[in-house]
């Protein structure tokens, strides 16, 4: 039995020696390959995330431009359409668009008659705030287009929903859309932003 034993430790002696060594190749190949994947994750840490952030950031404010570019087309087209549906004719009361966009004596009785100048001075600080914010180049042509957009896009940053069903009543009632409350705003802003630089 023990010559047996020899005979087959002999015979195979070879053959394990080669499945040993391949055993081990195999473990340390496989350990390279993981200690190789394994810098190359440390490499992707160690590269300047604040830049890929800024990078991202960028992306998202331009998406964010874009979506509130568009939002604010479609709510212009869609109070042209009522105006002209309404008197066949597109016009604004409130606003003229005389270079630049500015407030009719209608528009000023219709802020008096709502209190609307008081509610923009209740709001004014986070107005400001809003307009420091998301202005870089603080040149009259990037305020008025930020406000008026804004202002139409999204009126829940420059008024509470309470002052807003405010508007919405008033504009029921005389058959206009919140459009053209809010470019008042919007003007206000903008003029108001204007003189805090000066």
């Amino acid at each position: 039995m023990e010559d047996k034993l020899n005979e087959v430790i002999i015979e195979h002696f070879g053959l394990a020696v080669f499945i040993m060594i391949a055993v081990i190749a195999v473990i340390i190949g496989l350990t390279w390959w993981c200690a190789m994947m394994y810098v190359k994750i440390k490499k992707i840490d160690e590269l300047p995330c604040e830049k890929h952030n800024e990078k991202m950031s960028e992306h998202d404010n331009a998406v964010s431009r874009l979506s509130t570019s568009i939002t604010f087309l479609t709510k212009e087209i869609d109070s042209a359409m009522r105006m002209f549906q309404q008197q066949h004719i597109k016009t604004d009361q409130f606003t003229q668009t005389q270079s630049p966009l500015s407030i009719t004596e209608s528009g000023w009785d219709m802020v008096k008659r709502l209190g609307l100048d008081k509610m923009f001075d209740k709001n004014w600080s986070r107005i400001k705030e809003l307009i420091d914010a998301n202005i870089e180049d603080k040149n009259a042509y990037d305020i008025d287009a930020f406000c008026v957009q804004q202002a139409v896009v999204f009126p829940e940053k420059f008024l509470s929903d309470d002052e807003i069903s405010i508007l919405k009543d008033d504009a029921f009632k005389n058959g206009l859309t919140l459009t053209s409350y809010m470019k008042v705003i919007a003007v206000m802003a903008r003029d108001k932003y204007l003189q805090s630089m000066n």
